[in-house]
């Protein structure tokens, strides 16, 4: 799955498109999902290579997911040191139960608050629905709406 906005690409790796895939999906999809997202930047670009999905300590509601385990954070730390700094926390995702998804407003403050806390490298925020893929990538406080290529 490829992203474009900008001169920028966010580029999916196929496992990544699948899991992502099978929380919009019955039965994932009654209660919304979450994780974390890792890869490399590439220039301006962002390759997504794996994300975390839902673990015990989360909160998954019909209309919400919050992700409070520590797991997320555990596997973020064992890739970047495996990779010799090489992955990294790119973002994040969740599921929405709409088949188009739009970032409510609380998706937005939750992305500005990460954008503060990560100044140097852009973040991509990925939201599933059950027909189609929301993304948009944040850098310099100023978040932007990617189009699907293909």
């Amino acid at each position: 799955m490829i992203f474009l906005a900008k001169g920028r690409l966010v580029t999916l790796a196929d496992a990544v498109a699948q899991e992502l895939a099978r929380f919009a999906a019955p039965p994932e999809s009654d209660r919304e999902a979450g994780g974390i997202l890792l890869g490399r930047y590439r220039g301006p670009h962002v390759e997504v290579l794996k994300c975390t999905t839902p673990m015990p300590e989360d909160r998954r509601t019909r209309f919400g997911f919050v992700r409070q385990d520590k797991g997320h954070q555990e596997i973020a730390s064992r890739d970047w040191f495996e990779s010799g700094g090489a992955v990294n926390f790119v973002g994040e995702w969740h599921t929405h139960p709409e088949r188009h998804p739009t970032p409510s407003w609380v998706d937005r403050r939750s992305w500005r608050k990460q954008l503060r806390r990560h100044k140097s490298d852009p973040l991509v925020f990925i939201i599933v629905g059950t027909a189609a893929t929301y993304c948009e990538i944040g850098s310099d406080g100023h978040l932007v709406a990617m189009g699907k290529i293909g």
